[in-house]
């Protein structure tokens, strides 16, 4: 197979939740320029929209549905979207919310919403998706954004540190059990990254932003774009033998 064919997406369709900004969004870039049709979902119209836009510009094929992963009636409609459009090829899940605060100081009811979407939410999307990639009978692709705090404990991070590192069994797991179906399952744990989701934290802590960045070897914290070689591969038949894997993307941070 030459390298071209083994990275080609064409025919191909990504259904990508959290896909209309940041790392989501940027993974979906990359699928579409590889010739993938794509879903994105989010909880936000607007945001929906203008991801809707950008891609309208580039001349990518793009579907939006709004769906909050934490509602099992939410990821059963947008699955069933996708179905009618097509089927899933390729499952990227990026929708993730965070609250930085110390676990002392966390009430049951900010913990709850948090493990809601980060971690009920990756299980409802991923066995609604792999029930329907074994219905499809073509195998598939499963890839989790995770984050590298999934196994590297921080403070003021421990509610959301935890709830990713539960994905990561979870998507190791679903790697064992759709093996036999062709259905590979595997994460990618992204470091600090320039994005919405970080924007006015950094804005208000300009030295926990300068902090971060001088813990990374490369001298800067990561840019969505970052990611874009890895979700690919995952995502293509370059990466055919592997499952249950997670790729750490950190500017080796990690290393040390």
């Amino acid at each position: 197979m030459s390298l071209e064919k083994m990275f080609s997406l064409h025919g191909k369709q990504a259904l990508i939740t959290g896909g209309a900004g940041g790392i989501g969004f940027a993974c979906a870039e990359a699928l579409a320029e590889a010739g993938a049709s794509l879903i994105l979902a989010g909880r936000s119209k607007k945001s929906l929209d203008d991801a809707k836009a950008k891609c309208d510009a580039n001349g990518y094929k793009c579907l939006t549905v709004i769906c909050d992963v934490s509602k099992p009636e939410d990821v059963n409609r947008l699955v069933s979207e996708a179905k009618e459009n097509g089927g899933i090829d390729i499952f990227v899940n990026s929708a993730a919310i965070n609250n930085r605060k110390p676990l002392i100081e966390m009430t049951n009811e900010e913990w709850n919403q948090l493990f809601s979407i980060n971690l009920y939410g990756a299980y409802y999307m991923g066995k609604a998706v792999a029930k329907l990639m074994i219905e499809q009978n073509r195998g598939g692709r499963m890839i989790y954004i995770v984050s590298t705090g999934a196994y590297r404990a921080s403070i003021n991070y421990g509610a959301y540190s935890a709830s990713k590192a539960a994905v990561v069994m979870m998507a190791k797991t679903f790697a064992l059990e759709l093996a036999e179906h062709n259905i590979l399952c595997n994460l990618i744990a992204p470091t600090a990254t320039d994005t919405a989701f970080v924007a006015d934290y950094y804005a208000a802590n300009p030295e926990k932003k300068a902090a971060v960045i001088k813990n990374h070897p490369l001298g800067r914290i990561a840019v969505p774009d970052d990611y874009k070689g890895t979700v690919l591969y995952l995502a293509s038949e370059a990466s055919s033998f592997v499952t249950g894997e997670m790729i750490v993307v950190d500017g080796g941070k990690t290393a040390k």
